[in-house]
């Protein structure tokens, strides 16, 4: 009787604890959004496998159905076989979480949040005391030339070996081999080249003439080979590269204008070459970094068709963190406010939060082209990758019923050429992905999801002391909102991603890997 007693006790206990097993499966989040999820190269955390009755959902309800059956009917078997997927289970949702990849940040999370965040905080530090040497060293614009530089470097290659030696005055002999060896025979074209992210990896040289700067990329791009019954040859990558630049340490940083024009370095004339390979107008052959930040070296560190991984389980990870100040930020902001008088923190933050709004309604509808006016050239090239990604699973990342709880002013940062904001937002609404058919694959279109994150926003310090506008119209000349693919109003021709007449997004970082 005691044993039957037993026996109807473990068989309760298995009972249970299959229930615990669905609801922590079932409980999981996707970490997708405008602001963060998703993985390149494949791996790494984006999307998830919450509530949204995908066939995940229905295999882990006939296992666990299974189990209990096996419970009941062969507690001898099914009993042990519990205990071991239980804590099987408990063990996989207790151990530490590999971070997500933050889609809307210039930078790719290493599985240490918190190493990494220390990592940048020192190189902010390096770009500080280059900044001693270089008054014109702003990061913006070095993370805008990058960007330039590597889309000019990938749509050369397509085009030939001679195409590419263009770029001798900006990438060594040895980075331009690089490039080339990635060449399949018969390649007409490299076309659709999108930087989704970019991060500083290694600053180093300070106490030397010359400044070595280490940066890695992920990116994709579309190479053309044309081939029999295939006349396009399409074929899509997913890469990660490395690029070692260098640089003298005392050179003058260019305007932002020159920085990502791609002329000559010495003269700023178009890039042409004479017959020893010397620039055609000033006469002056380039191979190091004399003049403007020189590639010496590439390295591909992946490179694949397979595309990321969008639906995967990530949980939100530091919502609850201590919000980062800025050291003496209260100083810092009352400097800031009496240097600019007009500056209004109710427009200010007003237009941040039109900023927000347009953007989830451009994720959500899978028409980035909204967001076009109101980002950076780079985050804009960053969010379109991802945008690319889910199109070619044929999926769409929703967020609905969304708004902003609150926004905090945490860092003022100004150099030579911009102010910039960063607010952390903290936000909630319901976020899931879903396939072609309508049908939700990840996350919950039913549970709250709430998150907060780092938005850096950015303004020329020259900029016209006006009202920041919380409209959908030209903050430069107040016509309707219409520009064209390079950020440029069709009406006045200002080119109004730039932050040249008003505020712009230029980074968003999350939670567990914000520095300060």
């Amino acid at each position: 009787m005691n044993f039957k007693r037993h026996v109807a006790h473990l068989r309760k206990a298995a009972l249970i604890g299959g229930m615990v097993v669905i609801a922590l499966l079932l409980a999981a989040d996707v970490f997708a959004r405008v602001g963060g999820g998703g993985s390149y190269g494949g791996g790494g955390g984006g999307g998830g496998g919450g509530g949204g009755g995908g066939g995940a959902g229905a295999l882990v309800y006939l296992i666990v159905r299974f189990l209990l059956w096996l419970t009941i009917e062969h507690p001898v078997i099914g009993i042990p076989l519990d205990i071991i997927v239980i804590a099987a289970v408990i063990y996989w949702f207790s151990r530490p979480s590999r971070s997500a990849v933050n889609i809307a940040s210039s930078s790719i999370l290493s599985p240490d949040p918190v190493a990494t965040a220390v990592q940048q905080r020192d190189f902010q530090r390096a770009f500080n005391q280059l900044r001693r040497f270089d008054p014109n060293f702003s990061e913006i614009i070095f993370v805008d030339f990058c960007y330039a530089l590597y889309g000019r470097a990938h749509e050369s290659r397509g085009r030939g070996p001679k195409a590419l030696d263009e770029l001798s005055p900006y990438l060594s002999e040895t980075a331009r081999a690089s490039l080339l060896q990635l060449n399949p025979p018969n390649l007409k074209a490299v076309e659709g080249i999108i930087v989704g992210a970019m991060q500083v990896v290694d600053v180093r040289g300070l106490d030397t003439p010359t400044v070595l700067i280490s940066v890695e990329f992920d990116a994709n791009y579309t190479e053309f080979t044309p081939r029999a019954g295939d006349p396009r040859g399409e074929m899509s990558y997913y890469v990660r590269e490395r690029w070692e630049l260098e640089r003298k340490r005392d050179v003058l940083s260019p305007t932002p204008e020159q920085a990502t024009a791609l002329h000559c370095p010495r003269c700023g004339a178009a890039l042409q070459k004479d017959t020893v390979g010397a620039c055609a107008f000033c006469g002056t052959r380039i191979d190091s970094g004399e003049f403007q930040w020189y590639v010496r070296r590439i390295t591909t560190l992946s490179r694949e068709a397979k595309g990321p991984l969008l639906t995967s389980d990530v949980p939100e990870v530091g919502t609850n963190y201590p919000t980062v100040m800025q050291p003496n930020f209260p100083a810092v902001r009352a400097a800031f406010e009496q240097n600019n008088p007009s500056f209004s923190w109710a427009d200010f933050q007003a237009r941040a939060r039109l900023i927000f709004n347009e953007l989830q309604e451009a994720w959500s509808m899978v028409n980035w082209e909204r967001a076009r006016p109101h980002e950076t050239d780079n985050i804009f090239q960053m969010h379109r990758y991802w945008i690319d990604a889910y199109q070619r699973q044929g999926l769409r990342n929703a967020l609905d019923q969304y708004k902003i709880n609150a926004m905090q002013p945490v860092k003022i940062k100004m150099d030579a050429f911009y102010n910039a904001i960063t607010l952390r937002i903290f936000a909630e609404g319901y976020d899931y992905t879903v396939d072609k058919s309508g049908r939700i694959v990840a996350g919950s279109n039913k549970n709250l999801r709430r998150w907060s994150e780092y938005w850096t926003f950015i303004r020329y310090t020259k900029a016209k002391p006006t009202p920041s506008r919380a409209d959908l119209n030209c903050p430069n000349c107040g016509a309707p909102l219409k520009i064209n693919a390079t950020g440029i109003c069709e009406f006045c021709g200002g080119k109004v991603t730039s932050g040249e007449f008003d505020w712009v997004l230029s980074k968003i970082e999350q939670d567990e890997s914000y520095a300060g």
